[in-house]
């Protein structure tokens, strides 16, 4: 079985643009303006069918959950993308799998479970997506030439099976079509017009079938195809009208994209902190380098005090010299933060919560800026030998304020 939701990395969207969306990794297929090959799917290879599938799961994600934000498509993708599910439905009434759907004829004897992952499943998304526009853009869906004989074409298809999927995976396969129709609001959209139109009463039947099915049969399923009790819940709250509820079908998408937010907000934090940070610490460093550096140029040029510290003239690195002072990075973290622009929906980001969780990182990061503030300094800049920050320590636990430096001169 093929499951879109398992990795939630929307390669549409630019990192650089990102908020509260942040990719794993770079998909590059995924563009509004070019939504997919030509159908149908079975004209793919698997990886091009899995990415022209995911491509729908993307889009209608995008399209019911990211709603008053940077990432909701346009009016314009909203009726390209449909435009481009009402052209490309199969319409051959004598194909298995052909009319109302969006994959190949049955003639090429697809296996079931084949049929599952390349008919039914994209289907559902499809669907999803058509009445979603229907129902909350009815200003472009005014604008869809057959949008109405589509999505009943789409039902007729989709509930002729009454979302049975195949084999062990048949009861897991039910509750994910479920979720998928959820996203577009099929199933109120069935109730509400239930009572108006007889075609879309007999969906209704079909619905409540489904209902029972989960009551009854996956309720005491105790084999391979067993399902956990939450999900039949969350499931039965969903056909019960439910899928209206953006806070009952969007949180286990915004949970993804929170933490990809969140691990994306800290990386970037982790950029822009450190040099910060060395730009507000150093003239406190500074000041208390002066006595150090003296001792360094006296052992440099082999005057050899007491405090020598190179051993021999020209010695290319001086043992660490510890400077202890009493510093704070939080100021600079929270500017770093503020910088990142961090949306509300992402756990609340402090510099406390950012140095506990990469501190040694950050610690590694300001040493090397602050050494090169040392290598520009024009007080500096001209000795013969260079000062370097060769690590930044905290002296007890890591939110301490006071923290040792250990400095040291390369000739």
């Amino acid at each position: 079985m093929i499951v879109f939701t398992e990795e939630l990395d929307f390669s549409s969207i630019n990192f650089d643009e990102t908020r509260h969306l942040a990719p794993k990794r770079p998909l590059g297929d995924f563009s509004w303006d070019a939504p997919v090959r030509r159908l149908p799917f079975m004209d793919y290879d698997l990886d091009g069918f899995e990415a022209a599938a995911k491509g729908f799961y993307q889009r209608l994600t995008l399209l019911r959950c990211a709603q008053n934000t940077r990432h909701a498509p346009t009016d314009a993708q909203i009726e390209s993308f449909t435009n481009y599910l009402v052209d490309n439905q199969r319409d051959d009434p004598k194909l298995h799998f052909g009319h109302g759907s969006w994959a190949i004829p049955a003639d090429t004897a697809m296996p079931s479970d084949a049929a599952m992952d390349f008919a039914f499943m994209p289907s559902y998304i499809a669907i999803a997506w058509l009445v979603l526009v229907n129902d909350r853009y009815p200003h472009i869906a005014k604008n869809i030439k057959a949008l109405d004989k589509a999505i009943l074409r789409g039902l007729r298809f989709i509930f002729q099976k009454n979302l049975k999927g195949h084999g062990h995976d048949s009861n897991r396969e039910l509750l994910k079509g479920i979720d998928y129709l959820a996203l577009g609001t099929v199933f109120s959209f069935i109730t509400s017009n239930s009572d108006r139109s007889a075609r879309i009463a007999r969906f209704a039947e079909k619905v409540r079938s489904i209902e029972s099915n989960i009551l009854e049969r996956l309720a005491i399923a105790d084999d391979y195809s067993a399902t956990d009790t939450y999900s039949r819940q969350k499931a039965l709250q969903l056909i019960r009208g439910g899928d209206r509820d953006d806070s009952l079908v969007c949180p286990p998408v915004w949970h993804q994209w929170q933490l990809s937010q969140t691990a994306w907000a800290f990386n970037r934090v982790l950029e822009i902190a450190p040099s910060i940070a060395a730009r507000t610490i150093f003239p406190l460093v500074k000041e208390k380098t002066v006595e150090v550096v003296q001792r360094l140029r006296e052992a440099f040029h082999a005057v050899k005090p007491k405090h020598a510290v190179f051993g021999q003239r020209r010695q290319v690195t001086s043992d660490p010299i510890e400077l202890k002072l009493d510093v704070s990075f939080d100021s600079s973290i929270e500017s770093a933060i503020g910088q990142v622009g961090i949306v509300p929906w992402v756990n609340h980001l402090s510099s406390h919560g950012f140095m506990k969780a990469l501190g040694q990182t950050f610690l590694s990061r300001f040493s090397v800026a602050l050494s090169d503030l040392y290598a520009n300094d024009p007080d500096f800049s001209k000795e013969e030998f260079a000062l370097v920050i060769q690590n930044v320590r905290p002296v007890n636990a890591i939110n301490s304020l006071r923290y040792r430096f250990a400095l040291a001169g390369k000739g």
